[in-house]
């Protein structure tokens, strides 16, 4: 009986931003390969061991394999973690930066409605994007995106957009934008309370195969970064809903009680991290304030 090399089955297998991947069936292959055939598996000629070399110490063969197709898994496939991130944050270390956060969302249809939350704290003064949601055909479907201090901008299908607030005083900003299809209807609420509501692309739907990027802009599916409009600070307590918040909850969300399921939640957040980003627990939560 013939036994088809799993490398075989990686051929037009991408992986791309934001995507759950159409190789997570390969992953399996190659686990249950390596756990199945063991020493069947050839190494490599410059992962062989020369026993008769001074000093060398043979490998058990056993384990070899299993390290072998593992290093194949990460480059392949990149590391996903799905956690709660309750009192935590995404800390963007540099300035500029070419780092990011993949988020992964798979929205069943369209959307006709949405509401986007997050949190901020940065000293920044220059151009800088949020959170970033693209699609092959827009890149920027869904962005929320500071150009200055005291302005956001609020995108839907490549318009935008612009709510004037007060310049940050060196705090944390809690930013929710919720749109509706059916009447165009933008909204925007900055630490709980909500600014005039304005027109945004009436009857459009944003597409559902997304790439969704903490930290970077897409200028097209899942890259095309500028790393003068990339974020550098903290980010925390991101929320996708496919609808838009009622005003209770979008001050619940400010205060960070409970809220309803989400597309995608800072609770059950499943997540890649691409360059010098590290998880590390809130200042405020850590002092107990």
């Amino acid at each position: 009986m013939e036994v088809k090399h799993p490398r075989a089955q990686l051929q037009g297998c991408p992986v791309q931003a934001g995507d759950p991947g159409p190789c997570d069936s390969v992953k399996s292959l190659l686990l249950e390969w390596a756990r199945d055939w063991g020493d069947a598996i050839p190494l490599p000629p410059f992962q062989r061991i020369n026993p008769a070399a001074p000093g060398a110490t043979a490998a058990p063969r056993t384990m070899a394999p299993l390290r072998l197709w593992l290093s194949i898994l990460t480059g392949l496939l990149g590391t996903w973690a799905q956690e709660d991130l309750y009192r935590k944050v995404f800390v963007f270390r540099n300035d500029p930066s070419d780092a990011y956060v993949v988020l992964r969302v798979s929205p069943a249809q369209p959307l006709l409605n949405f509401t986007v939350c997050l949190r901020s704290y940065t000293d920044l003064t220059r151009p800088h994007s949020l959170f970033s949601y693209a699609t092959k055909a827009q890149d920027n479907e869904i962005l929320l995106f500071k150009p200055r201090p005291g302005e956001y901008r609020f995108y839907v299908g490549g318009k935008f957009v612009t709510f004037r607030v007060p310049e940050s005083r060196g705090d944390w900003e809690h930013v929710c934008a919720g749109w509706e299809s059916g009447t165009g209807v933008a909204e925007f609420w900055l630490d709980g309370k909500p600014w005039p509501r304005k027109g945004l692309q009436r009857g459009y739907a944003v597409g559902p195969e997304a790439a969704v990027l903490l930290g970077q802009e897409q200028d097209a599916f899942g890259g095309g970064f500028d790393v003068y409009n990339s974020f550098s600070g903290e980010l925390a307590d991101v929320y996708l809903w496919d609808t838009v918040l009622s005003p209770d909850r979008m001050r619940a969300a400010f205060q960070s009680l409970r809220l309803p399921p989400a597309l995608l939640a800072w609770s059950s957040l499943s997540y890649s991290i691409k360059g010098d980003v590290v998880v590390k627990p809130r200042l405020r939560a850590a002092l107990g304030v």
